[in-house]
């Protein structure tokens, strides 16, 4: 199970990258309210894997890592935008259960939420 889990977060790893580096322009889409769990993705070079981790206090000070936020519904985010925004989710204590206000776009590879 955590195999798998590993796996699929691994992938949509993969998918956040591919799909945020085909965007240079102002980001199209709707302007929602996501409720959720922020994952950081934590990269383990030694070992050539990503952890997943919720954390438990602000991760700015580990090194630099992606955002994933998985909603109530299951959806999962790439979490995309500007420093400031993304800085602020970092910094926050609470990793559980938050509300992230941005403009959602679908993409092949899956959805991209662009914090404000």
């Amino acid at each position: 199970m955590k195999k798998a889990t590993l796996v699929a977060f691994c992938l949509t790893l993969f998918f956040a990258f591919a799909v945020s580096f085909g965007f240079a322009d102002e980001p199209k889409g709707t302007k929602v309210t996501v409720e959720g769990n922020i994952v950081c993705l934590i990269l383990d070079y030694q070992k050539g894997t990503v952890n997943p981790v919720i954390a438990t206090g602000p991760c700015n000070e580990l090194p630099p890592h992606h955002h994933l936020l998985v909603s109530k519904d299951g959806k999962v985010y790439t979490l995309q935008g500007l420093q400031e925004g993304l800085m602020a989710l970092q910094s926050s204590a609470n990793h559980t259960n938050v509300k992230v206000t941005g403009i959602a776009q679908e993409n092949p590879g899956g959805w991209v939420l662009y914090v404000e």
